[in-house]
């Protein structure tokens, strides 16, 4: 008995899926399944090599553009990345890159970014890396069952390292974003992202360093230090740019990785 799968929702953007969907994708089925009914889908040893090679399924790749031999999975996968880049490239932001963002100078190294700026004597180092800090923005319950539900926003919320630098003296703080505030409090601070770190050292931290965590501080002593911050320019409005910034810039690198992937499976 023969077996067929059908591949579903090819070129549907990672910045458009609906909620209720992701973790289902996220699941690689449809590629086990694949696997599993497609018996001519094999490794077979070559006299000329120890090593295992795949049989071609055709005598020449129907993409065009390649070298070498392509097994039918790397096809599938070109194929897949040709239309998951030009779906992640409709919901590219236009804007160019920033250089500056409310006072601070941005720099863009890899997936790090570095802002900083002078206050009076101090000189203000904040860092931030997007790896691995995308998750679906959810402000209100979605209702699976409408007809058209509203789709999840990609955001980028990352941790990020605030330096107040005087000479070699230096006081850090360690800052997360505040992932799901539930229901508003009365006469709560709605602040969208907290200290979770703070240390006080000379020259560079290590791991001999003596950090304190922000929820076992003071609660006038955390109030003051976030008040501190916002001060020299690290407020939620801040925050919510910082965000925004980090957003574009994973989404970019994204597609970057989705174009070298498809280079090496391409052999360009």
């Amino acid at each position: 008995m023969s077996f067929s799968v059908i591949n579903v929702v090819r070129n549907v953007s990672r910045h458009a899926l609906p909620a209720s969907m992701r973790s289902i994708l996220s699941k690689p089925i449809t590629r086990s399944l694949w696997y599993m009914s497609n018996p001519t889908n094999q490794f077979v040893p070559t006299k000329l090599s120890p090593a295992f090679k795949h049989t071609p399924l055709s005598p020449s790749c129907p993409c065009g553009e390649c070298r070498g031999v392509h097994t039918r999975g790397d096809k599938e996968l070109i194929e897949f990345l040709s239309e998951e880049i030009a779906a992640e490239k409709k919901g590219m932001s236009k804007a160019r890159p920033v250089a500056n963002l409310d006072g601070f100078d941005v720099k863009h190294n890899g997936s790090e970014i570095v802002l900083s700026k002078k206050f009076n004597d101090e000189q203000i180092e904040i860092t931030v890396n997007v790896n691995h800090s995308v998750d679906a923005d959810i402000s209100e319950e979605v209702d699976n069952k409408a007809d058209n539900p509203p789709q999840a926003e990609m955001k980028s919320k990352p941790h990020f390292e605030v330096k107040l630098m005087k000479g070699n003296q230096v006081t850090r703080f360690a800052c997360s974003y505040i992932q799901d505030a539930g229901e508003p409090v009365e006469d709560a601070p709605n602040d969208i992202f907290t200290i979770d770190e703070l240390a006080v050292y000379e020259d560079k931290h290590n791991d001999q360093t003596y950090a304190v965590a922000g929820d076992i501080l003071d609660g006038y002593m955390y109030d003051l230090l976030m008040n501190l911050l916002e001060e020299r320019g690290v407020s939620n409005e801040f925050a919510e740019k910082l965000s925004d910034l980090a957003t574009k810039r994973e989404h970019h690198l994204f597609i970057n990785l989705l174009e070298s992937l498809q280079s090496f499976v391409q052999g360009k």
